[in-house]
């Protein structure tokens, strides 16, 4: 990719200040209207040491409204972003609709610098790629705009303006211990850089390669290439509004015709009140020391409950978290988006609360509403729900990647079931604020929620993080399988880690 770039291009002085007034007025054009239609916009710079990068992204912001846009400079992690994998840090940092997220370096540089110890690529580099992928991808498909550009230099010219900052006195950069090899070694990481450039070189996020030996041509490069990638991005917007509006078809939910994972399980299963509180005591001890194991070794655990309406979730969550240690453990529980998570991809929110690395993060309710109740109540359109499966298994398989172990139980009930225990909290008045007029409204819809579940655990039971049904029409039965399964399954791990 890189070897049939022609470095010679260039503009006079003369030429660049005649263009580049217009280009500014053009940018700061499509800027507003970028606000006004809702489009956010991320744009990646990475390149060579000593390209002229942080000169031609100042030039860029100078077109640009400081209040539409933030700007970040990628460098080595801090400790909390050390604790998360390492897109974390970066999904953090989208933008909301409309406004403009720039990345002075970028994800890509931390992947080759964490990567690629000592010039040799570690076996977790071609996961990293993927995971990165993942996430570009879910950002186009949720209508962002990613700009990539790579600002190219020869190593002549690199090591010329080496040797013209340091005969002028200047520091070459301020640069991290971890980068002075990439900084020195320029034809040790030409192949490896072309190679990713090429596996990451897609339609929707396609790489622009800036010939940047000389400042003035990559500048107006740099301005010509976003204010194209802009007007297109609109005109796409514009064009997808005219094709809803002319082909509206009002959503409806199709009941699933494959057979059904719920219906087939057994709702019988029970255990007397003397047996639970015996196993209970021996389950909450063993989890007390394994949650200290996890802690030890840096490995985070995310456990999700999912289910029906009283089923039992927060009774299950409540004695499994009784004798943990809560400085090492948080329960989220996930409930309408706010206008601020609503304002970016609906993933977002859910990577801002990942646990740490020893820490455990317990969820009433998940990611996965987004292919339950926002499926059933027409929240997102068929597109988005059918597309979150994907996205929520690329999502899951990146925190695996990182060494996250993951546990989901779908909480299981029968229709009478549910019924009782909806009268039980209307006559018990402590319990009243349990019952609201969303869960009877939801209960009429129990088809397509039956439905709706069932195609999740259908596509989102994956060998890094299966789910479980829990028969949760006995609560004591249910809460004895739940500590069951998470013992298990976080001995399981650490024997295969090698570390029982």
């Amino acid at each position: 990719m890189l070897e049939n770039v022609d470095l010679t291009k260039s503009i006079s002085k003369e030429e660049y200040d005649n263009l580049i007034e217009d280009l500014t007025i053009q940018i700061g054009d499509l800027q507003r209207k970028a606000w006004k239609m809702d489009i956010p916009v991320v744009i990646v710079f990475e390149g060579w040491h000593a390209s002229g990068m942080t000169e031609i992204i100042n030039r860029f912001l100078l077109t640009l409204n400081p209040m539409g846009f933030d700007l970040y400079t990628t460098g080595k992690p801090c400790y909390q972003e050390e604790q998360k994998p390492l897109i974390w840090r970066f999904w953090t940092k989208i933008p909301q609709k409309g406004s403009i997220a720039i990345f002075d370096r970028s994800w890509y540089r931390r992947a080759i610098l964490e990567h690629n110890g000592k010039g040799k690529v570690d076996k977790n580099m071609s996961k990293c790629l993927n995971g990165l992928t993942y996430f570009e991808r879910q950002l186009t498909d949720a209508g962002y705009l990613l700009i990539k550009f790579f600002l190219h230099i020869s190593k002549e010219e690199q090591e010329k303006r080496y040797r013209n900052l340091k005969k002028e006195g200047i520091p070459l950069f301020i640069a991290e211990e971890e980068e002075q090899e990439y900084l020195n070694d320029y034809n040790k990481y030409l192949p490896l850089i072309e190679g990713i450039l090429e596996k990451t070189d897609r339609a929707s996020a396609p790489w622009t390669i800036v010939e940047s030996e000389d400042r003035n041509f990559a500048t107006v490069k740099v301005l010509a290439k976003v204010i194209e990638s802009m007007k297109n991005k609109m005109q796409d917007v514009e064009n997808d509004i005219k094709t809803t509006q002319n082909n509206h078809v009002e959503n409806c939910i199709i009941p699933n015709i494959d057979s059904s994972i719920l219906e087939k399980v057994d709702l019988n299963k029970s255990l007397t009140y003397k047996e639970y509180k015996k196993e209970k005591k021996i389950c909450q001890k063993k989890i007390e020391e394994l949650q200290y194991e996890l802690f030890k070794n840096r490995i985070p655990l995310i456990v999700v409950f999912e289910g029906w309406d009283a089923s039992g979730k927060g009774g299950g969550i409540r004695r499994l978290a009784q004798k943990l240690n809560p400085r090492l453990y948080r329960v989220i529980p996930v409930g309408v988006p706010s206008m601020n998570e609503l304002a970016r991809h609906y993933l977002w929110r859910f990577y801002n609360e990942i646990p740490e690395a020893g820490h455990i993060g317990i969820y009433d309710r998940s990611w996965y509403g987004r292919v339950l109740v926002e499926r059933v109540e027409d929240l997102c359109n068929e597109h988005e729900w059918k597309r979150a499966y994907r996205e929520i298994n690329e999502f899951e398989e990146i925190l695996s990647n990182y060494g996250t172990i993951i546990i989901k139980f779908w909480m299981h009930m029968d229709k009478q079931e549910q019924l009782k225990r909806f009268k039980q909290r209307e006559n018990t008045s402590y319990k009243q604020w349990k019952i609201t007029p969303d869960d009877w409204r939801n209960r009429e819809k129990w088809n397509l929620y039956l439905s709706a579940a069932d195609e999740m655990l259908q596509k989102t039971s994956t060998s890094w993080a299966p789910w479980t049904i829990v028969e949760s029409n006995d609560k004591y039965y249910a809460r004895i399988k739940i500590f069951h399964t998470v013992i298990e399954r976080i001995e399981e791990e650490l024997k295969q880690r090698g570390i029982q």
